[in-house]
């Protein structure tokens, strides 16, 4: 699979000035500390506004547990080869609570196992949405029966927002991160 390298990919969409970032983003924005995904996020111009929106409801979605996401967001760093989103997830997962061992898995070539069997099902989701556009009937089943309608709904909500921002940043080829802006926090906005 192709994957832009930082430093060897010859052209890359630019990241908008800290100007246009500012006017965009508005009085919260720190040049210093604002993430290369969000300035990236805030070169849509108008739609940066609803994004930004949308990540924060992805990071404070009522019923799911911040480990959940933050394994469905690795895998899918994983699957789909996103470098910057790799990155910047096992800080963003070491701050929700997964231990190195859950990030390990997460980052696995093969299937997830050996972890906590919600992690192994979340990331069983994640592989296959991100491989086929689809889920087989057994994981759809799994999901249903361990999670019900409504919390199903927003997992496989997540993991295909999370697939939408990796390639939003493999296809921009946002450059990583050069400090930790990230600290201690548990989302990037």
């Amino acid at each position: 699979m192709f994957r832009p390298v930082e430093g060897l990919s010859q052209v890359m969409i630019p990241l908008p000035s800290d100007d246009e970032a500012g006017r965009i983003i508005g009085v919260g924005y720190d040049p210093t500390m604002t993430l290369n995904v969000i300035k990236m996020m805030a070169g849509t111009e108008d739609m940066y506004a609803p994004t930004a929106a949308f990540i924060k409801t992805m990071f404070q979605a009522r019923g799911i547990d911040p480990r959940t996401r933050e394994m469905i967001m690795l895998r899918a760093a994983k699957v789909l080869d996103s470098p910057y989103e790799w990155k910047a997830n096992v800080i963003l997962g070491k701050n929700a609570g997964l231990t190195d061992e859950e990030i390990v898995a997460a980052g696995s070539d093969e299937p997830v196992t050996g972890i906590k069997p919600d992690y192994i099902l979340v990331c069983k989701a994640t592989d296959e949405l991100s491989q086929t556009a689809t889920l087989t009937d057994a994981t759809v089943t799994e999901l249903l029966e361990r999670y019900g309608a409504v919390i199903s709904r927003k997992l496989i909500l997540i993991i295909s927002w999370f697939n939408l921002l990796s390639r939003f940043l493999n296809g921009c080829r946002v450059p990583l991160e050069t400090t930790d802006k990230i600290g201690e926090s548990a989302s990037p906005l």
